[in-house]
């Protein structure tokens, strides 16, 4: 498995959100969403937080 390095997006949430909230968005390339076997329409992931870690897979 390759290392890559990505940074964190930060962005005010809209909408009734209070004026402190934010969301957070991290862009991963195409072929490790492609490995994954995730497509436009089978696209539901689940996440996982393990010793620091965020662990993404396709829900089966």
């Amino acid at each position: 498995m390759r290392e890559i390095e990505r940074n964190i997006m930060f962005g005010k949430a809209g909408g009734n959100a209070s004026k402190n909230a934010y969301t957070c968005r991290i862009s991963l390339p195409a072929d490790a969403i492609k490995t994954l076997g995730v497509t436009p329409e089978d696209r539901t992931v689940t996440l996982e937080i393990l010793d620091g870690a965020v662990l993404i897979k396709k829900k089966a």
